[in-house]
């Protein structure tokens, strides 16, 4: 875990540091597979701001190598990784959009790569803050390392001046911990939605 990385992030939201991931996923789809329309998982990755963590991380499995490719048909998938609500369309649509790049057995820096949000939504289901932060700090700087390792550029991190909270405010009782971010429409921030 990187000291250095927590402080460079150290103002900025969770909701601030998912954005930051998803951009830099943006970029690395996009400059190892320009041929791709990577629209269905941009979708997928930036409507985890509008939605409650856990509902967000179900929505973006869809698009998760890992679980697409469990299971040899899309009956068995639909039911065992997705509980029955996967649409078939859904499932083709990913599966062709893998096809020649990723077998989905988590062996490959694309699965990697896409892993990422999810490791990011099981360090901090249930957790602070604070707790969180040592994982999440982690989960930065690899795929910052898989972009510096492919030649591509960093997001701007200026961009994430909009997810800077004080991180010495005291809370009211009842109210959340500082920190988390709120439901927000954030695919402003998005070069694949927005091109």
């Amino acid at each position: 875990m990187s000291k250095k990385k927590i402080e460079e992030f150290y103002s900025i939201t969770m909701t601030g540091k998912i954005c930051y991931i998803f951009m830099c996923i943006e970029r690395y789809l996009v400059d190892k597979y320009p041929e791709k329309d990577w629209t269905p998982v941009a979708k997928r990755m930036w409507q985890w701001t509008e939605h409650w963590w856990d509902e967000a991380w179900d929505i973006y499995s869809e698009v998760v190598p890992e679980y697409i490719f469990e299971f040899e048909s899309y009956k068995e998938t639909n039911l065992r990784a997705f509980e029955g609500k996967l649409s078939l369309d859904t499932y083709n649509e990913i599966k062709t959009l893998y096809e020649g790049i990723t077998d989905g057995k988590g062996k490959d820096e694309l699965s990697d790569v896409l892993q990422i949000p999810i490791d990011f939504g099981n360090e901090c289901e249930g957790t602070s803050v604070n707790a969180a932060e040592p994982y999440v700090a982690e989960l930065i700087e690899s795929i910052e390392n898989i972009l510096v390792k492919n030649n591509i550029q960093l997001p701007d991190k200026k961009v994430l001046k909009h997810f800077e909270y004080d991180r010495g405010k005291k809370r009211s009782l009842g109210e959340k911990e500082p920190g988390w971010g709120d439901f927000e429409n954030t695919e402003y921030l998005s070069i694949i939605l927005n091109k």
